[in-house]
């Protein structure tokens, strides 16, 4: 608003100029010139109201149909864009002079998320994004491209191995690759070993762990009110587990068999830094009314199910392993990727692991100069809803404030509101500054959102008459991307809903197609081939290697 008050006061200062200069020669014509050019300044720079706001919008949006101009993608998301808050996003850079900034790497301050024309649109390294699609139409080869793109650290979770096989090789050069795979997927072997009650000594961590054990429940249903209370026995049982020595397997046995559980957990209490308090806590909830109890732990037990498959237990009921830690991702660019399966039984202890990550991730950016991660710390969840039952609409809302970006996938809004129900999910698609819609979807409601979020533009129509002569014309109002267009945009193809721009067809990219993936599945299949040539061609060893793309 001061800029324009700003231009139209030097544009009628100017004019005033323009009118006493020529106000030495008499006539109409000068006077007329001087008027009308005052008329014309006042008109482009001098309406700054709300009104002219909202016309300055129309005429712009009749202009391009509706869609994204030029102007609206390089003033949101084009790389000059992005360089701007270069010094924000990266506080090393804070006392670095103009021609350094300006030339720093673009991939360390944004992502290359799309392209609408020949443009890239880029979002920067702090902000979340959501993509909604059925399978099969891009996403993962959208995601990979995400993780070989992350400046820093990549924390990538998927219920497939696509993620891994397409990036892994690749970012071995910037960093430690990470595998967890409670899941046995592909016989993959895991490469870390990590236990939920690593940290449970202290009555705090274990009541965070098993909140993130349990995992979010629609407010306000049965359900939620059940696993409110069993939230706050686990969290004793899992401090207890960890006081006295035990493992989950023995926790999963508590939860079974809560009676013969009570004298092991009020043995291992007394050594709690609050004793008496956990101890007395313990009773009440162990020592309660059989149904209700029983109902609790129902609630609880899908939170420890996973102990039974022998490969999860492999790799989660173990001593605590400290040879991985954050800094692998926060300074050395590591990689960790979390694999699940495809009926969530593992997603409680995925969706652990990477709370805690996120967690400490947050710890560390708060003593980091500006309070933010550098280089940023990326969270690439692909079938967020299956692999990552956390807090995910408060980290989209506040991780980025940390240089932690979110790039979820789902396959429609519904997957979203059975977990995170629907203020959940609303809150989802509010907090992600860029979102993805890919073709396929056939769920009517969905469809008819995101026509709605595009908004409607003016169709000329004409009438002619018998003879096929034109006799007359009128406007009407039309939505800009319709139902059924939305609903047949063919693979890698999406709409894109970005902040502060009107919306826009976008092509997404094609990890497989990349230079870097294809030399390195021609290197994974000669090191497969070839084994004794894993030194001239310095690839990792076959066992590790990911399948060609």
């Amino acid at each position: 608003m001061a800029s324009f008050k700003m231009k139209a006061g030097a544009a009628l200062v100017a004019s005033a100029g323009l009118s006493a200069a020529v106000a030495v020669e008499p006539g109409w014509t000068t006077a007329a010139l001087a008027a009308g050019t005052s008329s014309a300044v006042w008109w482009r720079y001098g309406r700054v109201g709300t009104r002219a706001a909202i016309d300055r919008w129309d005429r712009n949006a009749a202009r391009h149909a509706g869609t994204a101009s030029w102007w609206d993608l390089t003033r949101t998301s084009s790389a000059w864009a992005m360089r701007r808050k270069a010094r924000v996003l990266r506080p090393s850079l804070a006392g670095a002079p103009v021609w350094r900034v300006w030339q720093t790497p673009i991939t360390s301050v944004a992502v290359p998320l799309c392209t609408v024309g020949r443009r890239t649109v880029y979002t920067s390294v702090e902000e979340s994004t959501l993509r909604v699609g059925i399978p099969g139409t891009g996403k993962t080869a959208e995601l990979a491209c995400r993780v070989l793109d992350a400046p820093g650290g990549a924390v990538v979770t998927s219920t497939a191995t696509d993620l891994y096989d397409l990036t892994a090789l690749v970012r071995t050069r910037s960093g430690p690759v990470t595998v967890f795979n409670p899941g046995g997927l592909g016989g993959l072997a895991s490469t870390l070993r990590w236990s939920p009650l690593s940290g449970c000594e202290q009555p705090e961590t274990a009541a965070r762990r098993a909140a993130d054990l349990v995992g979010p429940q629609t407010p306000g249903s049965e359900g939620e009110r059940w696993a409110s209370n069993g939230r706050r026995i686990l969290a004793v049982l899992l401090h207890a587990a960890a006081l006295g020595g035990y493992r989950m397997a023995d926790v999963a046995g508590w939860v079974a068999n809560p009676d013969a559980a009570t004298p092991f957990v009020l043995a291992a209490l007394k050594d709690s830094p609050q004793p008496e308090a956990m101890r007395t806590a313990a009773r009440q909830m162990l020592g309660t009314n059989a149904r209700t109890r029983d109902g609790v732990m129902l609630a609880i037990t899908p939170a420890v199910a996973w102990t039974t498959l022998p490969t999860a237990a492999e790799c989660g009921d173990v001593d605590p392993d400290d040879s991985w830690e954050i800094t692998d991702l926060t300074d050395r660019a590591g990689t960790l990727y979390l694999l699940g399966d495809e009926d969530g039984t593992v997603g409680p202890l995925l969706s652990a692991l990477v709370a805690e990550i996120a967690h400490q991730a947050r710890r560390t950016a708060a003593a980091r100069p500006g309070g933010r991660l550098d280089p940023a710390l990326l969270l690439v969840l692909d079938e967020v809803a299956l692999t990552c039952r956390t807090p995910l609409p408060q980290w989209m809302a506040e991780l980025r404030k940390r240089n932690i970006g979110i790039h979820a996938a789902c396959q429609g809004l519904a997957q979203l509101r059975q977990v995170w129900g629907a203020d959940g999910a609303a809150m989802i698609l509010n907090c992600a500054a860029a979102v993805l819609v890919y073709g396929g979807c056939k769920d009517a409601a969905d469809l008819d959102l995101f026509a709605r979020l595009a908004g409607d533009r003016d169709e000329t129509v004409q009438t002619h008459d018998g003879d096929g002569r034109l006799s007359a014309t009128s406007t009407r109002r039309v939505p800009v991307i319709g139902v059924p267009m939305l609903a047949g945009l063919p693979n890698f193809h999406a709409m894109l809903i970005r902040r502060g721009m009107p919306v826009a067809l976008a092509r997404t990219p094609i990890a497989w197609k990349r230079r870097a993936v294809r030399r390195a599945g021609r290197v994974a299949r000669v090191v497969h081939e070839h084994p004794a040539d894993q030194r001239a061609t310095g690839a990792q060893p076959a066992a590790t290697a990911p399948a060609a793309a």
